[in-house]
């Protein structure tokens, strides 16, 4: 019984003090101590309008990918090129940083010529993309990984992601 007691004191006194990550179920008290897994709120590829099937057509040339994202400093963020909407090792990482709360941007150049895309002037191939893809559809995926730690389970990576669809205008 006096566990029980102190133990809802416990609960009580974390919840009042921010600690909303307490919970209780059969298998005790799980309380969250380190949460650094951010959020992406918005993913934006600023290149062309919408086609019928709801792709953003990226054309030759500079295209931008904007996101809105909160976040811890120890949070890493990626974007990457994908053919489907899941994050593999086929995909092509187009982009990378420490801190996407403040670095909310990307400008890129899609080279037709070159099948690549260029981000600070360094070229990336994308025919891995490309090859059994004959229509240059995809998706642009940014995904944010951070730590948690808690009592029921420990330390573990969690990330989450968002992804928006595009089609690269390709040389005829």
């Amino acid at each position: 019984m006096k566990s029980l007691f102190l133990t809802s004191i416990l609960c009580s006194t974390l919840v009042a003090c921010g600690g909303g990550d307490v919970t209780i179920n059969s298998d005790g008290i799980n309380v969250v101590a380190v949460d650094t897994v951010p959020t992406i709120n918005a993913l934006r590829v600023i290149a062309g309008e919408k086609d019928t099937s709801g792709a953003i057509p990226i054309n030759d040339g500079v295209f931008t990918v904007e996101w809105d994202a909160k976040s811890t400093d120890i949070a890493t963020f990626n974007l990457h090129l994908s053919k489907d909407m899941l994050v593999s090792s086929d995909d092509t990482d187009l982009f990378f940083t420490l801190n996407p709360e403040k670095n909310a941007r990307a400008t890129l150049v899609w080279d037709k010529d070159k099948n690549n895309i260029s981000l600070s002037g360094i070229p990336t191939s994308v025919n891995s993309f490309l090859s059994n893809n004959p229509e240059a559809k995809g998706y642009i995926i940014a995904k944010a990984c951070g730590f948690k730690v808690d009592t029921a389970n420990g330390n573990r990576k969690e990330c989450v992601q968002k992804e928006v669809a595009i089609k690269l205008i390709k040389k005829i």
